[in-house]
């Protein structure tokens, strides 16, 4: 299945020119001249990313976006890009859940960079607490992570010789002998796997801030 993007920008020259070269790297994309066309299709529709201008004429980008997450569905991930740096919207975007920010005039392989690596990160989730683990499992997709589940130790041991995971989540009740032979497991396969430790009375989208976290996710270009 492509990836779906939304591109929405009031500059016709921008949209082709995006369009063109998301297309070429496999891409399926939408495009909207304005904020209204944007929500129209958002409604209608279902995108991995919006690729949104900050700055158009009838509805602002921040607007659009708060407009767009009262549509009950699965969101995308929103980036936004700008000709002028405004930090207090800048900080408002961050806060509603937008992950980067670029300044014209846009190096287009960034973003495509960035998309690409949101498609790319794999977490495993061993987590014996079936609340918890769908409960984490749920927010992880949302945020568009690859994810695996083991409910077992023996498999969780296994896939982790095998899977070099950008992330390991474990519930950090779980017994700490357990903790320690996956500790040791990533340490003696030479693995870049990153820990990542919740319990069930934490929200469960913690897990998905720590890795914005530790994988620097959020930023502006």
């Amino acid at each position: 299945m492509k990836t779906k993007i939304l591109i929405v920008d009031d500059h016709p020259a921008i949209r082709t020119t995006m369009s063109d070269v998301m297309e070429g790297e496999g891409f399926e994309v939408d495009l909207a001249e304005n904020g209204s066309k944007a929500i129209e299709l958002y409604t209608d529709k279902t995108f991995d990313f919006v690729l949104m201008d900050m700055q158009m004429p009838d509805i602002k980008g921040v607007q659009t976006y708060k407009e767009m997450l009262k549509i009950d569905k699965r969101h995308a991930k929103f980036i936004f890009i700008s000709a002028f740096s405004v930090p207090e919207l800048e900080k408002e975007a961050q806060e509603l859940g937008c992950i980067a920010f670029f300044h014209k005039p846009i190096r287009v392989e960034h973003i495509i960079g960035l998309i690409r690596s949101r498609l790319r990160i794999s977490v495993l989730i061993f987590i014996e607490n079936q609340q918890l683990r769908k409960r984490v499992t749920s927010e992880i997709k949302r945020e568009g992570f690859n994810v695996e589940n083991s409910d077992g130790l023996d498999d969780a041991l296994i896939r982790i010789r095998q899977i070099d995971y950008n992330f390991l989540i474990i519930d950090e009740d779980s017994p700490s002998l357990e903790q320690e032979r996956i500790k040791n497991t990533i340490k003696f396969s030479n693995s870049s796997s990153e820990v990542i430790e919740i319990n069930e009375d934490e929200a469960s989208c913690l897990a998905s801030s720590r890795i914005h976290q530790k994988f620097n996710i959020n930023y502006s270009i």
